[in-house]
C-alpha cells in the first residue's frame, strides 16, 4: 500500500488494540492534506498548551501525545462538570518512507496542532525527458 493511503487510513483508525479508548484518552480529530512538496496533519487540540505536548517519531511512526487539565479556580467548586477534568489525547500515523523524516516540523496555534511532513525527493512527481 502506498504510504499515504497508509496515512489517511491511520487517520480513520482507532487505535489497533481494538480496545476501547479509556474515558481520560481522546483520540483528537484530524484532517491530513496533501501538497506537491508535503504533507500537513492538522490535529485539534483544545486547551493543550506547547509544555504538554509531545511529537515523538519511532520507525515509520509519528506518536502525537497531549494533555490538558482543566481544574476549577480557587474560590470554586464544580457544579456541573461536562468537561473531563484531565484528557489525554494520543493519535499515531505510519509514514512510511516517501517522507523526509530529518525535517518534520510542528506547530500549536489556538488550539490546532499542524504537523508538516515534507516529502522525499523519491516520492516527488518529476519529468523524464524523451531522448
Amino acid at each position: 500500500m502506498y504510504p499515504i493511503a497508509q496515512l489517511l487510513n491511520a487517520a480513520l483508525e482507532t487505535p489497533k488494540t481494538g480496545q476501547p479508548l479509556p474515558r481520560s484518552e481522546r483520540l483528537p480529530r484530524t484532517n491530513i492534506l496533501e501538497g506537491e512538496q508535503d504533507f500537513r496533519i492538522l490535529m485539534d487540540l483544545p486547551g493543550v498548551r506547547n509544555e504538554d505536548l509531545e511529537i515523538n517519531l519511532e520507525d515509520e511512526t509519528l506518536i502525537v501525545k497531549a494533555e490538558r487539565s482543566l481544574e476549577a479556580p480557587e474560590g470554586y467548586k464544580h457544579r456541573r462538570s461536562e468537561l473531563a477534568g484531565k484528557v489525554t489525547f494520543r493519535r499515531s500515523f505510519e509514514l512510511g518512507n516517501a517522507v523526509n523524516v530529518d525535517k518534520i516540523g510542528a506547530r500549536l496555534e489556538n488550539g490546532i496542532l499542524t504537523v508538516t511532513v515534507p516529502k522525499s525527493e523519491k516520492a516527488l512527481p518529476r519529468r523524464i525527458e524523451v531522448q
